[in-house]
């Protein structure tokens, strides 16, 4: 099976276990079936129709919502059956179209009447579109479920006072690793950049300020350092890791460890999951020295067609049951405070099982990376280490340029590597909807405050 078919599996595991009991309900040992009563007739009654969008207080103002709405996000970063769910409650249209990297969202958008309403793209692109004067500030007494949000997840860099958006998910960048290849499970950069027991084994991201930036923490800098005699220290360090792993690889690294081909790897958190649902051996780690946590937030376009409407979808997926959906969809972390109850057991089972839990520690060792005109010495390292000495290949489609939120290497055609989704029987009840099962929630200890319960996984860095 496809790994891009696995993340579907957190939802289709409640899906299995119902239709396997009607199916074993359905079934006995006996070859001849035992007699069944006649049931009594009834009268049915007839079904009561859907409530109208005033009636359910999520849906804003019925008068001033529009027919219909352009959206644009990372291809495959929303279950299509949330926007069904939209429609139908709310009687507005959405049509979903898809970005592959942050500069293709944002050339998308400012062309000008580029019809987009609504748009999603990550942290450092904010600030880049709010510079370009590309987007609307948000009216938030139109997104009440804005006080929901972890205060910790807000007024980050690129958006300081939470102007222009609002966050949707996070992840963090790591390292990933199956735990049968180590005698001891490691905690640190120097697996990648000292003494790698796994030459041709292991993996580092098509991503030049993520590969330079662990390079950087390794030797005692910061993530986003610029001296240049720091990045030739870096450069020095990379290309004697490059004679050693076997790809840059930001497309297919984490296929690869789900399948055992490759046994370790720099990785998002995200991916650490989905690779985990193929292999239990997989283990996620912040090193000692540091990683990464990186945002996707919603932004409404300056030119915005229907921005009330996007406003009101913006509050839609900031309800505790639609973020649940969002979260166990994404395998990310949620910005949400009132959706930590909403989530299964299987969502906390691979957060917990691939080492994805978030303490008070690994929080201090999470840096935001800033990309911008200052850091452009990062490219010209990256350059060197793309053309000096032979190396490793790179796995996606350019030269590491911007890999998950940068300007697309890494991507294989077709957009964002995550997994589809839109495969027949995929977490999908009978008439598209996604299968939520019976309740198997954790919920707080009694007398327990739900943000303690929410901590464990938010970073707050």
């Amino acid at each position: 099976m496809n790994l891009f078919t696995k993340r579907a599996a957190l939802l289709r595991l409640v899906a299995v276990a119902a239709v396997g009991a009607v199916l074993a309900a359905g079934c006995g040992d006996d070859d001849e079936a035992a007699p069944v009563a006649a049931a009594p007739e009834t009268t049915v009654a007839p079904a009561e129709p859907a409530p109208a969008a005033s009636e359910t207080g999520r849906c804003g103002d019925p008068e001033r919502l529009a027919d219909s709405i352009n959206f644009l996000n990372w291809a495959d970063y929303i279950d299509p059956a949330i926007l069904d769910m939209f429609e139908e409650e709310c009687g507005v249209s959405v049509t979903l179209d898809t970005h592959v990297a942050n500069e293709d969202a944002i050339a998308k958008v400012a062309v000008g009447n580029s019809g987009y309403s609504l748009v999603i793209v990550t942290d450092y692109a904010i600030a880049i579109m709010a510079d370009q004067e590309l987007l609307a500030p948000l009216d938030l007494s139109l997104i009440p479920n804005s006080a929901n949000l972890d205060p910790n997840q807000m007024s980050a860099y690129y958006d300081p006072d939470n102007i222009y958006s609002l966050p949707y998910q996070y992840s963090t960048t790591g390292f990933a690793f199956d735990v049968t290849a180590y005698e001891t499970p490691p905690t640190s950069w120097s697996v990648i950049f000292d003494e790698n027991p796994l030459c041709g084994e292991s993996s580092l991201l098509e991503d030049q300020r993520e590969v330079i930036g662990a390079a950087l923490v390794y030797l005692g800098y910061d993530w986003n350092e610029t001296d240049p005699a720091a990045h030739e220290q870096a450069l020095e360090l990379i290309l004697e890791a490059r004679d050693c792993v076997s790809a840059f690889d930001s497309a297919n690294y984490y296929g690869d460890l789900g399948s055992g081909e490759i046994l370790a790897a720099m990785s998002w958190g995200f991916a650490a999951g989905i690779a985990y649902l193929d292999n239990p051996n997989v283990r996620y780690i912040i090193p000692e020295e540091g990683g990464i946590i990186w945002q996707d937030a919603m932004v409404v376009p300056a030119d915005a067609p229907e921005a009330y409407t996007a406003h009101v979808l913006i509050n839609y997926m900031l309800e505790p049951d639609i973020g649940a959906l969002i979260t166990e969809f994404t395998i990310g972390y949620t910005p949400n405070l009132t959706v930590p109850p909403e989530l299964s057991d299987d969502y906390f089972d691979v957060i917990e099982g691939a080492g994805l839990v978030l303490t008070d520690d690994i929080r201090e060792r999470l840096t935001w990376q800033v990309r911008d005109e200052r850091h452009a010495i990062f490219a010209d390292t990256w350059a060197e280490v793309l053309l000096y000495g032979s190396g490793p290949p790179l796995r996606g489609a350019g030269g590491g340029g911007g890999g998950r939120r940068g300007g697309g290497a890494g991507r294989p055609p077709g957009g964002r590597p995550r997994p589809d989704r839109h495969a027949e029987g995929a977490c999908r009840a009978p008439g598209g909807r996604p299968r939520r099962g019976p309740p198997r929630r954790r919920r707080p200890h009694a007398g327990a405050d739900p943000r303690e319960v929410h901590t464990r996984f938010t970073p707050c860095r």
